[in-house]
């Protein structure tokens, strides 16, 4: 009984201290919000509920997600969003493939919170 409870406690603690794997890609991209609300209230969306970490999270489920921007407004509407993103146990490479594919497209903040719904079109994405 002694050996077999051992044998459980070692392999418990070998998969508890297995390291989770961690690697972070940075993105630039070119966006365009649907509704220009100014960089302060569009940081703070996109730090509240932000479109780029929530279309990873569609992509990678069950993962946990890290994903910081900044913003800079230009002159013509569009901004440029600086991102860093981590998904747990995802290559970066992989993350950044995904995300470079979204040039073209548009992401959604949250689409069922009425007034948090901006969508932002994807002119460029860039990461490595």
């Amino acid at each position: 009984m002694f050996f077999k409870s051992l044998v459980v406690f070692t392999f418990l603690a070998t998969a508890l201290a297995t390291p989770v794997k961690r690697e972070s890609t940075t993105c630039d991209f070119v966006m365009t919000p649907s509704e220009d609300r100014g960089v302060d209230a569009l940081q703070h969306l996109l730090t509240l509920l932000p479109a780029v970490g929530r279309t990873v999270g569609e992509t990678y489920p069950d993962t946990f997600i890290t994903d910081v921007n900044t913003l800079v407004r230009h002159d013509d509407g569009t901004y440029d969003v600086h991102s860093v993103i981590e998904v747990t146990d995802v290559p970066a490479a992989e993350v950044a493939a995904v995300v470079e594919a979204w040039a073209g497209t548009v992401l959604i903040n949250n689409p069922d919170i009425p007034g948090l719904d901006i969508e932002w079109a994807v002119g460029a994405a860039n990461c490595n």
